[in-house]
């Protein structure tokens, strides 16, 4: 059945390849010698061109476009500052705290940190404040502060500098590494407000960005994570922890409650466990490559910075454990690949998480695309995850790869078996009818196109087709149009009258059968000078001809080198099967033919036999191979070893020819005639075939690989009519 497919115009439909359209090169590529799988291939990764000249890329130009986007990214980029701008933040912040440290000593009105007496003064109210100090309030101006002129007291003053210094310790004592800095601030009580608050603000981005890497929708409606926000995501997790055991366990989890209540934090699209797994893998997948991707001691520094960012021991033993179990789960998964930067460019963390995730999913893709051209099956590729990563136009490559593939598989062309792409009955007789289309082509006036005109007559098989009697002729009458042509002779009315003029008969086809042996040659020599190809198209346009013309016929494919194999019309479309070297063997492919004609019915029983050159070998007895070993170790020790070796070769040829001809004579005596199609002309082969005709009483044809088709159809067309007149 031949699906179409209608739209209205609206231009684009320039761009597209009709379904006829892949099936007429696919067939043109498997008659010139490709396997289906071959042929898939070729499309599949080298693309194609439209009718209107567009180029449509193929999966190796994809591939080429993804090696180019991922040297791109680790060229471009480097992680060796990807810490150092969360250290320039942490800088300002312990600067804005040290400065308002300052700014509340000045502000009571104390001396300065670091007076030689270590103790505390009060400010001469009388001088002019410093340039410091401006825009400040004085001491003598804040309420409640006790003293005279609202100056604290001397030993309130002692007490709020000694406060003061104890900060200021321990912002000293804070250590270099980000992590660290980040852990010690969380526990330490900022005097200065706006320093709180930017730290606040950094570790709640930091934080945000941290279990972004994990939950996709923590992106929207969160500036800043609180420690409830915290405290929620530990929850979530351990509700995953949950799913995760159970699949463990064999169970089949359902997770649509889960996703009731957590799912504002994962991306749409997600409906089993299977995908919820896969998901939370690919976003592990990042931390992991950036943990891998780093220096021993930017690794050290970042995990740190993890630790006092989550700060909770829970959530972190959580999210290791869902990692852990995970991996379990899909061990073969990516779990973070170690990625090289060497460009110039700094990333913050956000931006290396990211980065490290179109990195991982690069690597995903690249695996897809090596897939799917290892299987010839397009629909591997993630086409959405392509437009991410190579952009909508590599999107629609994909998608169109798709659809093609699918387009194919619908037509009927192709199915998907064990091994791969295989071709359909359907397809088998598309390719058929196309070799036997190419070959009448070639028919000089298509003479022997209409080959199939059967005597009509007297037989045993009804057509379609009627005659008017006539006297002497079987009164076979067809009722129906007899009586119709005596309406139309008499006119309407009852009843009717019939005279034999009225008279109409079936006509009948007299049926013979003919039996027909192919047998192809895949000796060496026929593979490599394109013989070989040349004889499975002819054998494939034959076998066509005779199931579809011929239906009563039999005919069986063989191909032979020092052994003989049957050769299905499967087969005739591959080359996976071929074994040659080792010798020709004609006697062994003519005994074979033989016993398969002996037992097929009717009285018409040929040999095609299709080669370019003469038997080099035939069956031995195992006497025979004794006595050619003891003259060969006789030989060993001739002093003219060449005349030796020559003559054991024409001795061994002698009864090469000896014993293939006794098979000619046997066949002959069957009545089976052998007709040779020689693709090469050489003296032996010229010689020997004109033997076996001599004997056989068959014919013999000489004909390059692109004549070969019409010699043997043409042979074979003749042959059949001339058994029915």
């Amino acid at each position: 059945m031949v699906h179409y497919r209608y739209s209205r115009w609206d231009g684009s439909q320039l761009d597209e390849m009709s379904t006829q359209d892949m099936i007429e090169k696919l067939t043109e590529q498997i008659l010139d010698g490709d396997s289906i799988n071959q042929a898939m291939r070729k499309m599949m990764n080298r693309g194609m061109t439209m009718p209107n000249g567009r180029r449509m890329e193929g999966m190796r130009e994809m591939m080429r476009r993804l090696n180019e986007a991922r040297q791109h990214n680790l060229q471009n980029y480097n992680l060796d500052s990807m810490m150092d701008d969360i250290a320039d933040r942490l800088d300002k912040i312990i600067d804005k705290e040290r400065s308002g440290i300052d700014g509340r000593v000045a502000d009571l009105g104390l001396e300065p940190r670091g007076a030689e007496d270590g103790e505390i003064g009060a400010l001469d109210q009388g001088n002019e404040p410093s340039e410091g100090q401006q825009g400040r309030p004085s001491a003598s101006n804040q309420p409640g502060q006790g003293g005279q002129g609202g100056a604290p007291t001397p030993e309130l003053g002692k007490l709020l500098r000694d406060m003061a210094q104890k900060h200021v310790n321990q912002l000293d004592q804070l250590p270099p590494e980000v992590g660290g800095r980040i852990k010690q601030l969380r526990d330490y009580d900022f005097m200065d407000p706006e320093a709180r608050q930017q730290f606040e603000d950094l570790l709640g981005m930091l934080q945000k960005q941290v279990m972004q890497n994990y939950f996709k929708g923590m992106q929207e409606g969160l500036q800043n994570m609180t420690e409830e926000d915290l405290k929620r995501t530990q929850e979530m997790v351990k509700d995953l922890n949950d799913l995760t055991q159970r699949k463990l366990s064999g169970e089949d989890p359902d997770i649509s409650g889960f996703m009731a209540k957590w799912g504002g934090s994962f991306p749409p699209g997600i409906e089993n466990f299977d995908q919820l797994a896969k998901y939370m893998q690919e976003q592990m997948a990042q931390m992991q490559s950036l943990m891998n991707s780093m220096s021993p001691e930017q690794r050290s520094e970042l995990q740190g910075m993890m630790e006092a960012l989550l700060r909770d021991n829970r959530l972190q033993w959580d999210l290791y454990e869902l990692s852990f179990n995970l991996q379990r789960l899909n061990p073969d998964v990516n779990q973070g690949e170690r990625f090289s930067l060497n460009g110039d460019e700094p990333l913050s963390l956000q931006d290396a998480l990211k980065l490290m995730g179109d990195l991982n999913n690069m690597e995903d893709l690249e695996s897809d695309i090596r897939d799917a051209m290892r299987h010839n099956d397009p629909s591997r590729i993630n086409a959405d995850q392509m437009g991410r990563v190579l952009g909508e136009e590599a999107r629609e490559y994909a998608n169109d790869l798709q659809n093609m593939m699918r387009e194919l598989e619908e037509s009927g062309f192709i199915k998907r078996g064990d091994y791969g792409v295989e071709l359909t009955a359907r397809a088998m007789r598309k390719i058929g009818e196309k070799a036997l289309s190419d070959i009448f082509k070639l028919m000089h006036g298509g003479q022997v196109g209409d080959h199939n005109r059967d005597k009509k007559g007297f037989g045993v098989e009804l057509t379609d087709e009627t005659k008017r009697w006539e006297f002497g002729d079987p009164l076979n009458l067809n009722t129906q149009k007899t009586i119709a042509n005596a309406v139309v002779r008499s006119g309407k009315g009852t009843p009717v009258k019939l005279v034999p003029d009225d008279f109409e008969i079936d006509q009948t086809i007299t049926q013979s059968m003919a039996s027909t042996v192919i047998a192809l040659d895949m000796s060496a020599s026929m593979m490599w000078a394109g013989y070989f190809q040349a004889g499975q198209r002819v054998g494939l346009a034959l076998d066509t001809l005779i199931k579809s013309k011929y239906p009563k016929d039999n005919v069986t494919t063989l191909a032979f080198s020092y052994f003989v194999l049957p050769v299905t019309s499967t087969m005739l479309l591959d080359t996976y099967w071929v074994e040659y070297g080792g010798g020709t063997n004609f006697q062994e492919v003519l005994r074979y033919s033989r016993g398969v004609l002996k037992r097929q019915p009717g009285n018409n029983k040929q040999i095609i036999l299709i080669t370019d050159g003469e038997p080099s070998t035939y069956n031995q007895t195992g006497e025979e191979r004794w006595e050619d070993q003891l003259e060969m170790s006789r030989n060993m020790y001739d002093n003219d070893e060449l005349t030796a070796g020559e003559g054991r070769r024409r001795r061994r040829y002698g009864s090469v020819v000896e014993e293939t001809l006794k098979e000619v004579r046997r066949c002959t005596m069957d009545g089976i005639k052998i007709n040779t199609f020689m693709l090469d002309q050489s003296p032996a082969l010229l010689e020997f075939v004109k033997t076996m005709t001599k004997i056989n009483k068959g014919r013999a044809f000489i004909a390059s690989p692109e004549e070969l088709g019409t010699y043997v159809v043409a042979d074979y067309a003749n042959m059949r009519n001339s058994i029915i007149r």
